[in-house]
């Protein structure tokens, strides 16, 4: 069989290097072990678990210098707004990491009080480095967004679910370290595509910015001009979000939307004004 023919994962290649990533390097050969300790660490504490959206900027950030954020991919464009870094980062998506690695790689290097999270892939593609603030887990893809069991962990140190939202990513980590109540911010989840945005090799899946005009996100660079990304599939994310509700209501973890505005409804509604 041609060397062409066979996927990324089982190309020779490929297949030793992640053999020997997880052999010698030790923060993923413990990589369970190590995300064990952090089970229900943060048992009955609130965690808010900020999106990108634009709602953000309507928001006074500064009241969440007291507590634990959650945050994702390029909010690093926030830090010269606000007076706080957020405890927990968590980056998935395989056409925005590789796109924004070398902030990614500042951030772990300059954050030493912020927990990150990763799939293992961006380290054995040698995507991401490893640090003691940086924890691997192994994804798992759900291969269907309706019903699929394995669309929601409970037990992240074995797995963690492939999803169509980083905040998903995010949630289970949340869960499992134990967080409750559980409050979501920035989650829009609405989404437009502006005409400035170039489709890569005919695959409608695969955008590219070619201008600052990002109307998506909390800064209109966000997805700036050269940028990669996927093209959102919000009823996708919703059904996914629906899924997560029923799972962090079996296991009794209260989760609420205190996004400002925005299409995601699965979760109550509270005001975020109203928590502090």
């Amino acid at each position: 069989m041609p060397l062409a023919s066979l996927s990324p994962w089982w190309h020779p290649i490929q297949f030793f290097k992640s053999i020997y990533v997880h052999l010698i390097e030790q923060n993923v050969r413990h990589a369970s072990t190590r995300l064990k300790k952090l089970q229900s660490y943060y048992r009955g504490k609130r965690c808010f678990i900020m999106g990108n959206g634009p709602s953000l900027n309507q928001m006074d950030l500064d009241l969440f210098k007291n507590d634990f954020v959650w945050a994702s991919n390029k909010c690093y464009l926030l830090f010269n707004r606000v007076s706080w870094k957020p405890s927990f980062y968590v980056a998935v998506d395989k056409r925005v990491v590789p796109d924004i690695s070398e902030k990614i790689n500042k951030m772990i290097l300059d954050l030493h009080n912020t927990v990150f999270f990763f799939p293992v892939q961006f380290r054995v593609k040698n995507r991401l480095p490893s640090a003691p603030n940086v924890y691997w887990y192994r994804e798992v893809a759900s291969h269907s967004y309706i019903s699929s069991p394995e669309m929601f962990t409970v037990d992240a140190s074995k797995w963690v679910s492939g999803v169509m939202t980083v905040t998903i990513a995010a949630l289970q980590l949340a869960v499992y370290l134990g967080f409750d109540p559980i409050y979501l911010i920035g989650c829009d989840t609405s989404y437009s595509i502006p005409d400035s945005v170039k489709i890569e090799n005919d695959n409608q899946n695969l955008l590219v910015s070619s201008e600052n005009d990002d109307p998506n996100h909390f800064d209109p660079g966000y997805f700036g001009k050269g940028s990669k990304w996927h093209a959102p599939h919000t009823q996708k994310m919703i059904s996914h979000y629906i899924k997560a509700k029923k799972i962090c209501d079996n296991l009794g973890v209260n989760v609420y939307n205190a996004t400002l505005g925005g299409k995601l409804e699965v979760f109550p509604r509270v005001s975020y004004m109203d928590l502090f």
